[in-house]
């Protein structure tokens, strides 16, 4: 088990660095066609396709990498109200109902990446497989950081909450 928790937080290190290089090409592409459009009032067309599927692909990969922490947006009254084993049980069946939920977009994101293979992107003409192939992938990962978190939960970030306040 030790051993699958260090290969998830390598693929882990690993992906924060691949989203993180995506978001600085974001960002390039969007000021790029900003100032085509804008400035030079020639519009690039490939930089908005680019930028499109860029960031489809950081938000199925940064959603894989919040479960690892117990990161994604709850409404967590309920956790609030309960002792702590109920939340710890608790914790774990929202787990598991992720984890099932994300067997079901690996099986169905699969099926629709090979669906669209025939399919070219509007502009680039490249197979539109590529960017539904975000689907499985994400899920993938959050399946196993689903399955890392229930073998070794970690605690999630606090945040300073005396923010503002003098001392």
């Amino acid at each position: 088990m030790n051993t699958y928790i260090k290969m998830i937080n390598q693929i882990n290190t690993a992906i924060k660095y691949i989203v993180s290089t995506m978001l600085i090409f974001l960002t390039i592409l969007v000021v790029l066609q900003v100032t085509t459009r804008f400035v030079i009032n020639v519009p690039l067309a490939w930089t908005e396709e680019i930028a499109k599927y860029l960031m489809i692909y950081i938000v199925f990969f940064g959603s894989g990498l919040a479960m690892r922490n117990n990161q994604h947006i709850a409404i967590d009254f309920m956790v609030e109200i309960l002792k702590e084993k109920s939340k710890v049980v608790l914790e774990k069946i929202i787990l598991w109902v992720c984890g099932i939920f994300s067997v079901f977009l690996i099986y169905f994101g699969s099926q629709l990446t090979f669906r669209v293979i025939e399919q070219s992107t509007p502009t680039l003409q490249y197979s539109m497989a590529w960017a539904y192939a975000a689907i499985p992938l994400g899920a993938l990962l959050m399946l196993l950081n689903i399955i890392a978190a229930l073998i070794d939960p970690q605690e999630e970030n606090p945040i300073d909450e005396m923010v503002g306040d003098s001392q």
